[in-house]
């Protein structure tokens, strides 16, 4: 388990507080919550594969916590059951979606005695955040900011082809578990060809870890906007991921939008009452301000991702609940992580959380 950060602000040092708390299904997620001020608080949610610690990377000069913390907010980080921090586990997005944010609203909730929460998910968050609002689970959230992606999935050819492949069904149904892009002890000559087939076709750096990273999801940064020292550390920031949780992710790939988990047909008649798995574009839960944000250059999720969602969402509601900003020069996980994300990327989220005060 990775060492959570202090804080430091004008004032002092902010310490982490942590929680354990359990879902409704039993899994124990995590909490870390730094008290910055009267603001509110506001919901962290990190993408696959990763942890809450991407927003209080310690390599950059001013990470979103930090950022956050200083503007007045009382900041959750999230660790849900795909954060690297916690057991590695076999799940569906839908299981996310049912079970993780309303434990984590609910915990804010009462350690807070807030009436309502905001929220800003990157990712994979983003989208599993927005299944779990369009099922009518988080009628306390009051403001949400999607980073890189929402409800619609357009990604480059590369991940494309590889869905259309259902490569992360032949690796399941191979007998693997999981991926991941770091070294890995447990099965060292699948990592060792993972790594040598990566280094091939990637040529950006010299990193292994960066290049299968982008193997396994697309360009997750751009090289430019990154400081050497966080570049360096990618293994502290990105780790297993499961294949059952990849395998949704290329059947939504295949969709365009987010749905069920598609099991079968005779299955899913069983679960669904329907042959095809049902999908989350229900309007009704989404007239609340949310800000739609993607990297201009993101290439595990196409900016077209949150143009689609966007358009969706002011066909269906009040067009004045919604807006989109796509940051110039960015990719996808540097709007948190890069070297001036503070500068370039943090005020887009901060705009929406701080039009809807408490």
């Amino acid at each position: 388990m990775q060492n959570i950060p202090e804080l430091i602000k004008s004032s002092g040092v902010v310490r982490p507080k942590l929680y354990e708390f359990p879902t409704a299904d039993g899994v124990v997620l995590r909490m870390t919550r730094y008290v910055g001020g009267e603001k509110g608080p506001v919901l962290l949610a990190h993408g696959l594969g990763a942890w809450s610690g991407m927003f209080a990377a310690p390599t950059i000069r001013r990470n979103f916590a930090q950022y956050l913390v200083e503007n007045g907010y009382d900041v959750w980080l999230l660790d849900w059951r795909g954060s690297i921090q916690l057991p590695l586990r076999q799940f569906t997005l839908d299981q996310v979606a049912q079970n993780d944010y309303p434990a984590a609203v609910e915990l804010m909730l009462r350690e807070t005695r807030a009436d309502s929460v905001q929220a800003v998910a990157h990712c994979t968050g983003a989208l599993t955040f927005c299944m779990s609002l369009a099922l009518g689970k988080l009628p306390a959230v009051r403001a949400l900011g999607c980073s890189q992606v929402a409800l619609h999935i357009d990604v480059p050819a590369a991940a494309e082809v590889k869905a259309l492949m259902r490569l992360p069904d032949l690796l399941a149904a191979s007998g693997r578990q999981y991926l991941t892009p770091t070294e890995d002890p447990t099965q060292p000559l699948f990592q060792a060809l993972f790594g040598q087939l990566v280094n091939t076709i990637h040529h950006e750096c010299r990193s292994t870890t960066c290049h299968r990273l982008t193997s396994l999801y697309g360009h997750v940064y751009s090289h430019a906007s990154m400081n050497g020292e966080t570049h360096d550390r990618l293994e502290e920031q990105f780790g297993k991921c499961n294949l059952l949780a990849f395998r949704h992710l290329a059947q939504l790939t295949r969709s365009g939008v987010a749905r069920r988990f598609d099991f079968s047909a005779s299955e899913n008649r069983q679960r669904y009452a329907s042959s095809t798995p049902p999908s989350y574009l229900n309007p009704e839960h989404f007239r609340i301000p949310i800000r739609l944000v993607s990297g201009g250059n993101n290439r595990v999720f196409e900016p077209r991702s949150t143009e689609l969602t966007y358009n969706w969402l002011v066909q269906h509601n009040d067009a004045d609940l919604y807006s989109r900003r796509v940051i110039q020069d960015y990719g996808h996980a540097d709007t948190f992580m890069g070297a001036r994300a503070d500068l370039d990327a943090y005020p887009a989220f901060l705009e929406l959380l701080e039009s809807s005060p408490r």
